[in-house]
């Protein structure tokens, strides 16, 4: 999937620690509905993949919408997803989460997420997903436009 070739790592992804909020720089913020309860009275685990599709949507869908003049057809797709579950998760409340990219290659890019309580900044679950460019109108992988790599890039370095 992520293809031969060139790829991108972190400089300091060795040293991230998903569970800590510095880990972050880009953030969403979602408020806990009372549906998203399970049986057993807490945020059913379905639900932080909501949430976490909804931080990488954010960080990528602007860059996207930047580029829509080079591309009309471009978009991503998941491939791959791991969820570690770290405490449990109540209604009613909301939470924040941190997104970023930990990797990059040629057709594809690994993030990292975690969601963290807002009203205590402790961590409840964090993620790694690999997301896959995607050609909607090809029905196939593709390299990202050389602009959208660089605003990943640049990303990644901080910028």
């Amino acid at each position: 999937m992520g293809g031969s070739g060139s790829a991108m790592d972190e400089s300091n992804s060795s040293q991230l620690n998903p569970r800590d909020r510095a880990s972050f720089k880009i953030w969403t913020s979602h408020t806990i509905r009372y549906n998203d309860q399970d049986p057993l009275g807490h945020v059913n685990n379905a639900v932080y993949s909501t949430f976490f599709e909804a931080g990488r949507t954010a960080f990528i869908k602007p860059m996207l919408d930047e580029i829509t003049d080079e591309t009309t057809t471009l978009d991503f797709v998941l491939a791959r997803i791991t969820i570690d579950f770290v405490q449990e998760l109540g209604y009613p409340g909301s939470v924040d989460v941190g997104t970023r990219v930990l990797r990059l290659g040629t057709k594809s890019m690994t993030f990292s997420n975690a969601v963290f309580k807002s009203d205590t900044n402790e961590c409840v679950a964090i993620c790694d997903a690999v997301l896959v460019f995607f050609d909607i109108a090809k029905r196939h992988s593709v390299e990202p436009p050389p602009r959208l790599r660089a605003m990943l890039e640049a990303s990644m370095r901080g910028d």
